[in-house]
């Protein structure tokens, strides 16, 4: 708790820092409601799903919109406006690799009939999470390859957690995970590695894809923690702080999670905020990926523990 409570204090300093964090969490809220409201982001997804060309360039303007939002505006509380311009480059690659992220996906099912009738599902979601996986890390490693001399080269990934912090967090979030699994909307998502069949029982894959699923899973995590929480803060924050860049890439975290369940994408804009605060306070990304990944591995066992032994 102290590794937390530590971090947030980082944050809420003076009553600039407070004003700050509710407007653009106003700012958030009014995002989130209209597309909410409208089911902005999943109409056109469902509408595109196609069309790659058009999906990829939806998702730029999407994620450019909310960039060309909230960075001027988080900049500027802060004094920093001046630094917009020069950060462009930067905000305009975290906009490029989002929409790569958001669109880029193999659907035809038929490219995978390799695999077996019973591994079709498994093997696509499984290699397209590869493809994900290759879009996050891209950057990142262009930056450690090419920033030799920079204090912020290599992103939080040459500094270990605290180890006990970690489990306390992940611990907390376990029973939370445990109530969810009895939700039949929590049922109808996990695990991500069964298919379903009409009468809602699983179709379980060989044993060999559900093992190379889960490790691309668990890999997503920490592609996307090192992106967000590393990526997305130490570059700007060495040049701008750490305050407007972490309530940045918060609200951008946030928009990620547009086409997820609502109260997710809500609760992701606090998530991304408290994980980009600690990653800052600790100069490390490994306490956000461990409680990801841990967090995604434990709602896959819950779910699967629901129904091979609590289903009726």
């Amino acid at each position: 708790m102290g590794l937390l409570k530590e971090s947030l204090k980082d944050f809420f300093q003076t009553k600039r820092d407070w004003i700050s964090f509710a407007g653009v969490f106003l700012l958030f809220l009014i995002f989130w409601s209209y597309n909410y409201s409208f089911r902005f982001a999943p109409l056109f997804t469902q509408a595109l799903k196609d069309n790659q060309i058009g999906l990829s360039l939806f998702y730029f303007l999407f994620f450019a919109a909310g960039a060309l939002v909230i960075y001027p505006i988080v900049l500027a509380f802060y004094g920093k406006l001046n630094e917009f311009k020069p950060s462009i480059p930067l905000i305009l690659g975290f906009v490029v690799v989002l929409a790569i992220v958001c669109s880029a996906r193999i659907r035809d099912s038929e490219l995978f009939n390799w695999a077996g009738s019973s591994s079709v599902e498994i093997a696509m979601l499984t290699i397209n999470y590869v493809g994900t996986i290759l879009a996050y890390i891209a950057l990142p490693i262009a930056w450690i390859l090419l920033r030799k001399n920079s204090p912020d080269r290599f992103l939080g990934l040459s500094k270990s957690p605290k180890f006990g912090e970690v489990l306390f967090l992940l611990g907390l979030m376990l029973p939370i995970i445990a109530i969810a699994s009895f939700s039949l909307s929590f049922l109808s998502v996990y695990p991500r590695f069964a298919g379903r069949m009409s009468d809602g029982y699983l179709i379980y894959p060989p044993a060999l894809w559900i093992i190379l699923f889960e490790i691309s899973y668990a890999a997503d995590f920490a592609v996307l923690e090192t992106f967000f929480r590393g990526f997305m803060v130490f570059p700007l924050a060495s040049r701008v702080g750490s305050k407007p860049v972490v309530l940045g890439m918060a609200f951008m975290y946030g928009l990620l999670h547009f086409t997820k369940p609502q109260f997710e994408a809500l609760g992701s804009f606090f998530g991304g905020f408290i994980l980009g605060m600690i990653s800052y306070r600790t100069k490390s990304v490994y306490a956000g990926i461990l409680i990801h990944i841990g967090v995604a591995l434990a709602m896959e066992l819950a779910a699967t523990l629901q129904f091979l032994y609590f289903m009726e």
